[in-house]
């Protein structure tokens, strides 16, 4: 089972590098970074630009990339179900379930993509326009260089986990429906809806949502020279998104098997 999934998800790599619109996103985003030094402009002047790194990231990868990422997890499964395709695949020793889950690593290993395209960008832009030597307070060293770099690899893994949240939801969609389209208004509709309403309804813990910029924040707060602690939001960032890829995933999987593919 492994192996053939191992397989699949190779074939979805092999696929996805020579497809044009897969590299929508990361064009996207390299403008992004492109024009943020324009927006916020960043200085040799002795002070370390962790705070470009602060606000641009999730300034970056959770909205812009986000919602890039949405969009493509969501046409993984529809583009095939509308064009017909699938039904060659599935005639293949692949059974439905391994096909989804080939499918989900493609959109996983779409998000490390993204994630890395923006911490390089960033932290480059940082290095080469500014300066990063640590955060001092007071001309006291309180994070070093390396602290901070571990800080953001930290912030960067906990990011990544919602992010496969809002993949399996992606996949969800992708399943129920014979649109690209249709599915990425889905997917990206029920992204907005749940961040307009989690507050007000004081549901936002719950929300694998929330926990897209929670990590940064901890990031922010080690730029201005606190300790923040990783713990209690790193358990509540795994739990929540946990809880939310699982069902999202054996839903899209059940879906799957009971969809007839024949006509």
């Amino acid at each position: 089972m492994i192996a053939r999934i191992l397989r699949a998800y190779r074939a979805e790599l092999l696929k996805g590098f020579r497809l044009r619109q897969a590299w929508i996103g990361p064009a996207v985003l390299l403008v992004a970074l492109g024009i943020a030094p324009l927006m916020h402009p960043i200085l040799r002047d002795g002070r370390s630009d962790y705070d470009f790194i602060a606000l641009v990231t999730p300034a970056t990868l959770n909205l812009l990339g986000f919602l890039m990422l949405l969009a493509g997890s969501a046409s993984l499964v529809a583009q095939e179900i509308g064009s017909g395709s699938i039904r060659l695949f599935l005639v293949r020793p692949v059974r439905r379930s391994e096909y989804l889950l080939a499918k989900f690593l493609a959109g996983a290993s779409y998000a490390v993509m993204l994630t890395a395209i923006t911490a390089a960008g960033t932290w480059g832009i940082a290095w080469v326009l500014g300066e990063l030597h640590g955060v001092a307070f007071g001309g006291q060293l309180v994070h070093t260089s390396d602290a901070m770099a571990q800080a953001y690899l930290i912030g960067a893994g906990l990011s990544l986990l919602p992010m496969l949240a809002g993949v399996a939801c992606a996949m969800l969609a992708s399943v129920c429906t014979r649109s690209s389209g249709t599915a990425v208004t889905l997917t990206v509709g029920f992204w907005l809806v749940m961040d307009m309403v989690k507050h007000p309804l004081g549901i936002d813990a719950y929300v694998f949502t929330t926990y897209l910029e929670a990590p940064w924040q901890i990031f922010i707060n080690r730029c201005d020279g606190l300790d923040a602690a990783w713990w209690p939001m790193a358990g509540w960032c795994a739990g929540v998104s946990v809880c939310t890829a699982v069902p999202a995933l054996a839903l899209a999987m059940l879906v799957l098997h009971r969809r007839n593919f024949s006509a």
